[in-house]
Order: C-alpha cells, then sequence, then structure tokens
C-alpha cells in the first residue's frame, strides 16, 4: 500500500502485486485497454486521424474504418470529459480520507475520479505512471515468462531505427523513404481493436479472465477472483507447469 497527498485528499493506493487484489488488478488493465485503443484527449484524436490515414494508403479500409469507429468513441469521451486512464487509477484507489472506495462498477469509479476533481492532470498523471512502472516491474521480476513482452522489444527496436534513420537523414542532408517507412510501422504496429458490439475487445477480456479462473478454481479448489495479483500468476504458473510435466510424461 502507498499513501498519497493528493490535492487536499490523503490517498491510500494498491501499488504492489502482493497487495492488489486480482480482480481490481483486472479491471485496472481494462481500463488501460480502452485507453490505448481509444484514449481522451486531442492528441489520442490527431493518433486516430494519422492512422486511419495510414491504413488508407495501405488500402486497408477494414482496419481505417475500425480506427474511424474509435475515433468517434473518442470525441464522446472529449465531450463527455471521461478519462479511462483517470479510471484505471480510480481502480487502484483503496481509501479517500479514510473511506474505502471497493465499488469497482463505472459509476464507482467515475465517482472516485470527481472526488479528486481538485488535484491536477499532471499530478493524476505522475502518480498513475508512477504505480503502473512499480507493478509492472514486479510482473516482469516475479514472472518473466509471462511478462517479459517480445512485442514491445520488437516496437523499440523499431523506434530505434527510425531514430537512427532521422540522424542519418540530417547528417546527409537528404530525405529517406525510410523514416516515412519506419514511422508508418511504427503507427500501425499494433492493429485497432474493435469496441463495440458482440466483438468487443472489452467482452473478450472479460471471457479470457472468466475462463483462467474457472481453470483454476477447478484445479485448485479455491476462488481464484480473491486472490491477489501474486497468488493469481503463482497459480497459473503453477497449473501450467504441471500441464507441462504431464504431457513429458506420455
Amino acid at each position: 500500500m502507498k499513501e498519497l497527498k493528493l490535492g487536499r485528499h490523503k490517498v491510500e493506493i494498491y501499488d504492489s502485486i502482493e497487495d492488489l487484489p486480482m480482480q481490481r488488478f483486472h479491471k485496472y488493465n481494462k481500463m488501460l485497454l480502452v485507453d490505448a485503443g481509444i484514449g481522451s484527449d486531442m492528441a489520442d484524436f490527431d493518433r486516430h486521424i494519422e492512422k486511419a490515414l495510414v491504413y488508407n494508403r495501405q488500402r486497408k479500409n477494414d482496419l481505417a474504418a475500425v480506427e474511424l469507429d474509435n475515433m468517434r468513441q473518442n470525441v464522446y469521451f472529449i465531450q463527455q470529459g471521461i478519462s479511462p486512464k483517470h479510471l484505471a487509477f480510480a481502480v487502484l484507489v483503496m481509501k479517500i480520507d479514510g473511506e474505502e472506495c471497493n465499488d469497482l462498477s463505472d459509476d464507482g469509479l467515475a465517482k472516485i475520479v470527481d472526488r479528486l476533481s481538485d488535484v491536477s492532470v499532471k499530478d493524476m498523471t505522475f502518480s498513475s505512471e508512477e504505480v503502473k512502472k512499480k507493478i509492472d516491474d514486479e510482473l516482469r521480476l516475479y514472472f518473466p515468462s509471462l511478462f517479459d513482452d517480445v512485442e514491445v522489444k520488437e516496437y523499440y527496436d523499431l523506434l530505434r531505427r527510425r531514430t537512427l534513420a532521422v540522424l542519418q537523414g540530417i547528417i546527409t542532408d537528404k530525405d529517406t523513404s525510410e523514416v516515412d517507412t519506419l514511422t508508418d510501422m511504427l503507427m500501425t504496429y499494433n492493429a485497432p481493436h474493435t469496441f463495440n458490439g458482440k466483438d468487443s475487445v472489452e467482452i473478450d477480456y472479460d471471457k479470457q479472465f472468466d475462463r483462467m479462473c474457472l481453470i483454476i478454481s477447478q484445479q485448485l479448489n479455491v476462488n481464484p477472483k480473491q486472490y491477489t495479483v501474486m497468488e493469481y500468476y503463482n497459480a497459473y504458473e503453477y497449473i501450467r507447469e504441471m500441464a507441462r510435466k504431464a504431457r513429458k510424461g506420455k
């Protein structure tokens, strides 16, 4: 647990996988998924336009259509003052001024954000990113096989290549098509998710979590939704290891 002074409030938050309840972590990641796919400000709006234009140039009209639909939701979030990033932080809030915050519904999280309305965006963002980094670092430390993301490494390799191409262009005073190509690759590295209807990535994310909880429950006779993040992924790794040994024994 960590105690913060945010605005006029004393806020206690979960900042470690040893204490963070798994159900909160699932909701936290779900809000971050929405933030990454839709966003809530004009920078995200511009990103949607740029990606849609790239997909259009690549004649990937289906992906361009998904990107434009996500942009439409982004505009709605901007108009309504909804920030998935702030809602994600609200999931981690255990207490505000000594009062417990246990309502993880969308309305409940919105109320937490509203109670912290006197906190500057800068302070909220800094606190969110600090906690996220700590949780991510712990997950990679304790469960490297699950959270040492190869895709992240590939993305940063593309970013490094683009930086070198830009510098080479400055040195030689020549434009290079490689910079444009790498820029488009970075822009569209992750295909857009659908957030509407039966194919919504949020629905799929919830179903995957429930399926995994069912497997852990059946194998270990426990209620994994009451686990901390540490306990949950320890159980997951244990089951995976038992399955691997069972396959070897056949």
